[in-house]
């Protein structure tokens, strides 16, 4: 019962991780009918980021700094590039982001090695803690709680805010809001640097828990994908459960059947869109086209 228990806290855990990072790949496919393909990329800067500025100012100052710096970088990189084939086949998107994820992923190789390093966690949080029958990574609490903060946040920010309206209103029709008179240009870049940054700080968190290397990005970016298609594009809750569902699959598989861990969330995927196309939560979006 120890071990059962043990594999559900890291299956929520796993969820709520690919909730936050799958929240910022949904915001941008929502908004500019892009996929993303360099959103991982985004997420192994942020790991890579805290790293080097943890040894600088310390664990706290690079939680802060390390995402600012990935959703800056988000900026350029929907002004100069994601910008060019909005409207246009989503073919272009993908294969422009897949190339640009490709560079990113040498670029790490080239600052910072090819070998693997690992991100300190906090000392307060450093070794386990006693829950009941077993023991539990204080880190990994630490790193469910983070990812609840996150999640509260975006949801207020999207619900709570004018911005958060007009990028929900974006995400059902965009030429009605540059209709409006709105400055769709501007929504579109902002809504990129916060998909970008989401991307960030979850690397940031994970980083502890993650062996860091230039293709732990490749890694996180498919099952963050299968969150958005399962839980449907455009809705935040969506992706929360959809993070769920595959934080579970994927810890649950490693208990019963560890081949399966992998293959699990793909078949909870396949029975989805055999069910329901568009998600769990979803409306109709790009991927119907």
């Amino acid at each position: 019962m120890a071990e059962i228990m043990a594999q559900v806290f890291n299956g929520l855990v796993l969820g709520l991780l690919f909730a936050v990072m799958a929240l910022g790949f949904m915001l941008v496919l929502s908004v500019m009918e892009v996929i993303n393909f360099s959103h991982g990329a985004l997420f192994a800067l942020g790991a890579y980021f805290a790293l080097s500025l943890s040894k600088l100012v310390g664990y706290w100052p690079a939680l802060l700094i390390a995402p600012l710096i990935v959703g800056g970088l988000g900026l350029l990189i929907e002004k100069f590039l994601v910008r060019r084939v909005y409207g246009k086949d989503p073919l272009f998107g993908l294969l422009m982001t897949l190339g640009l994820a490709m560079a990113l992923e040498e670029m790490i190789r080239i600052v910072w090695g090819k070998t693997g390093q690992s991100l300190p966690p906090p000392q307060f949080v450093a070794g386990p803690i006693n829950i009941g029958d077993f023991w539990y990574s204080k880190y990994m609490i630490f790193m469910a709680i983070l990812s609840i903060i996150l999640l509260v946040l975006v949801w207020w920010f999207l619900e709570k805010t004018p911005y958060g309206a007009i990028i929900k209103a974006g995400v059902s029709d965009s030429e009605m809001v540059l209709a409006l008179g709105k400055n769709l240009r501007l929504i579109r870049t902002c809504v990129f640097g916060l998909g970008a940054a989401l991307g960030g700080i979850a690397g940031v968190i994970a980083g502890p828990m993650w062996s860091l290397k230039p293709t732990m990005g490749a890694e996180v970016l498919m099952p963050s994908f299968v969150v958005v298609v399962i839980g449907g594009i455009g809705s935040f809750w969506g992706a929360v459960l959809g993070g769920l569902i595959v934080g579970l699959s994927k810890s649950l598989s490693i208990l019963t059947y560890p081949r399966m861990s992998e293959l699990a969330m793909y078949l909870i995927m396949a029975i989805v869109l055999i069910l329901r196309p568009r998600g769990i939560m979803g409306e109709k979006s790009i991927l119907e086209q």
